[in-house]
């Protein structure tokens, strides 16, 4: 297969639409995105870690003495919940009209955020935001392959439920939101893309540790689409839609 040099050839089905037309997309510039990717995804990790050692400090100095009184462990009120680690998996792009479609593929990393409240003991209700990077993403279009892009996957405005299983402290955990697409090129920042809001969507389940009173530690498995038509020029019309698996740990305050 022949390495592809840059990302006009990924994006060739849109030129031939894009002179005379009026763009609805909003480019971004410069090559500095890039590092804002990787420095998003290692700030996350970052954030994550120093919970997780907050946690561990707070149960081994509050908790060790209550942590068998069952009024604590228990699932009701204020529920905040983060989650980072890799996901896997592909998102494939098309023209309407156009033959074939471009893959884009890689591992990746993705946090998400859940803040809500228990409507009843085990059931929380939250709001959900979820983000999934992807830096130097193989792009695969009928054999030729490039890997100056960088794309990140967003639930921009999202909602969904989470129910324990007690006492395994197993849960299952629902979102779906609108979200969007970024396709950053690397090296032509003309090519890069923000894409109109579509249908978004996470299914998780896993298994939480009580380190604390109110503090779990856990790890989840996750599966997560988001389905989008963009229409960035006059006379064309766009279709993305990805199918990616993550694992995730968990840090909950509940």
């Amino acid at each position: 297969m022949i390495q592809d040099s840059n990302f006009d050839r990924v994006m060739e089905s849109r030129d031939h639409f894009k002179d005379g037309a009026s763009s609805k997309s909003q480019m971004s510039r410069g090559n500095k995105n890039d590092l804002s990717f990787k420095f998003l995804a290692m700030k996350n990790i970052f954030l994550l870690l120093s919970i997780c050692l907050l946690a561990s400090n707070l149960f081994s100095v509050y908790g060790q003495s209550d942590f068998g009184n069952e009024k604590y462990r228990r699932h009701t009120g204020f529920y905040l919940s983060m989650s980072v680690g890799p996901t896997f998996g592909g998102i494939s792009y098309s023209v309407k009209g156009s033959p074939g479609q471009i893959e884009f593929s890689g591992t990746g990393a993705q946090f998400d955020l859940k803040i809500g409240g228990a409507v009843k003991e085990n059931l929380i209700l939250h709001a959900s935001m979820i983000t999934t990077s992807i830096s130097g993403a193989k792009v695969n279009q009928a054999g030729r392959l490039s890997e100056n892009v960088s794309i990140s996957e967003n639930m921009l405005i999202g909602g969904g439920l989470t129910y324990y299983v007690m006492p395994s402290n197993i849960f299952l955990s629902g979102s779906a939101g609108m979200g969007y697409y970024n396709i950053i090129d690397t090296k032509e920042s003309d090519n890069n893309i923000k894409t109109d809001n579509g249908f978004s969507m996470q299914l998780k389940v896993g298994k939480e540790w009580w380190v604390g009173k109110k503090w779990g530690l856990g790890v989840a498995l996750t599966y997560g689409t988001t389905i989008v038509n963009n229409g960035p020029y006059d006379g064309i019309e766009e279709k993305l839609t990805s199918n990616r698996f993550g694992i995730l740990f968990n840090v909950t305050l509940n």
